[in-house]
């Protein structure tokens, strides 16, 4: 009975670390709206007729770029990276298919996992290829749960919009702090009480955003096996 008691614990001192890192700042999805000119077909107003030819022009490429993004590297393995411990570093945006979604602090790692593999299911109808580890960004948390994004890079291009609530995106982008985290999701409260600590020695101030990006594979990687990287850009 104690040790369940110490776990339903852990959830809620990762929570009062997170709010308290993002106290002051009003939480915004991460993602952006397609610009003007991105390739969307533009709607008929009403009243108009359709040109007559417009039924045998190829339907435009969807653009999934709202920011100009990064090539992601083939051939680039994050196993192999470096783990890190708060040096600074550049996150450079990718084209990401991302789905908004929230969870209970209980059950978060499978809500997670369970949002990921919605999108995989969503990128293989659209005819994508998935490149580079997936992340997840935080845009609120309290007691209860939290609310998230799961985004998943790719290459390639379709001529279709998601479904289920999805769109496309770019990666969070702009200067961080890297730390690693080994081990599974419901033991990174250590890892977080190092994060304030640094940034409170420090006197740093952390924009609205905290994401993780999950170097080993969550869907099938032990999660006691679990490689992320917490990237925690800085004003």
């Amino acid at each position: 009975m104690m040790l369940r008691l110490a776990f339903k614990r852990a959830p809620l001192r990762r929570t009062a670390l997170l709010l308290a890192m993002m106290a002051g700042f009003g939480l915004a999805a991460s993602a952006q709206p397609l610009p003007p000119g991105s390739g969307l077909p533009a709607e008929v107003p009403p009243g108009v007729e359709k040109p007559l030819d417009q039924d045998m022009v190829a339907p435009p490429v969807v653009d999934p770029k709202p920011v100009e993004t990064q090539k992601v590297p083939s051939n680039a393995d994050p196993m192999q990276r470096a783990d890190g411990f708060g040096e600074p570093a550049e996150m450079q945006p990718v084209p990401v298919l991302q789905k908004k979604s929230q969870a209970r602090w209980d059950d978060g790692y499978a809500s997670i996992v369970a949002t990921l593999k919605e999108v995989d299911a969503e990128m293989t109808r659209l005819k994508l290829k998935p490149a580079g580890p997936s992340f997840i960004i935080y845009t609120a948390t309290d007691d209860a749960g939290f609310e998230f994004e799961a985004a998943v890079p790719f290459e390639g291009a379709t001529t279709e919009k998601p479904h289920g609530g999805m769109e496309f995106s770019a990666s969070p982008a702009g200067k961080a702090l890297r730390f690693t985290h080994r081990g599974s999701y419901d033991a990174m409260d250590p890892t977080y009480e190092q994060i304030a600590n640094l940034l409170d020695a420090k006197d740093l101030e952390a924009q609205d955003l905290y994401i993780e990006e999950y170097r080993s594979d969550p869907r099938t990687t032990s999660e006691d096996d679990l490689v992320i990287d917490i990237w925690v850009p800085l004003k």
